[in-house]
């Protein structure tokens, strides 16, 4: 069976997007005067940023404070232009690859909407993927809902009438390949990303350098 439909992670898996994450998070942490002693050791860009949160601060995490940190890293993230963000080389020449073989290609992130948006727009990758899937782009729907990684991809999977056996999710942390799995995907794994060896192992398939993809 031909992988038409494919889905791609943003934070680890197109672009090194850590070191902007990591300064509109501590930005964010200081306006609200959150003290956060594992965020150096533990903190890792790709999960949802409520559940990044809890796992942070356990102690003192709750619903309301992850709903304003999301809203102050936001107003951090979007506005600082991303200027220590960098495209993985060779990523999106695969990516373009798989485009020119017919393939449908789609990004599926956790990353806010307005972030997504903004950097596919500086650099350039509006017009190679087909759409942009978040998680909370249809926040504000009664019907939908923010959407966590499997529910995105059966979203996504529902709108493009594709079949699991069509699909495979590209990531590279366990909650990538754990979604692609609820789903009945295949998915690969890229080893240079944020996820730990042991997460990719959880992949249907490792991707050691782009052209395995």
């Amino acid at each position: 069976m031909q992988r038409r439909f494919w889905f791609f992670d943003l934070d680890g898996t197109l672009a090194d997007t850590d070191g902007d994450i990591r300064l509109a998070w501590k930005s964010a942490l200081a306006d609200m005067k959150l003290e956060c002693p594992r965020f150096d050791s533990e903190f890792v860009a790709g999960p949802p940023l409520e559940e990044m949160a809890a796992r942070l601060m356990p102690e003192v995490y709750t619903p309301e404070i992850g709903a304003e940190l999301r809203r102050l890293f936001g107003l951090h993230y979007d506005n600082d232009g991303f200027p220590t963000t960098r495209e993985y080389p060779g990523v999106l020449d695969r990516v373009r690859e798989l485009k020119a073989s017919g393939a449908r290609v789609f990004i599926a992130t956790n990353k806010r909407l307005e972030g997504a948006v903004a950097m596919a727009t500086k650099f350039g990758w509006n017009g190679v993927f087909e759409r942009i899937y978040t998680g909370d782009m249809f926040k504000d729907d009664p019907a939908i809902g923010k959407m966590r990684k499997p529910e995105l991809l059966a979203f996504i999977m529902r709108e493009t009438g594709a079949r699991p056996e069509e699909c495979v999710m590209v990531g590279d942390t366990a909650n990538d390949f754990e979604a692609a799995e609820r789903n009945g995907m295949e998915s690969v794994g890229v080893a240079w990303g944020y996820g730990k060896e042991s997460e990719l192992l959880a992949a249907t398939r490792i991707a050691r350098t782009p052209s395995e993809i």
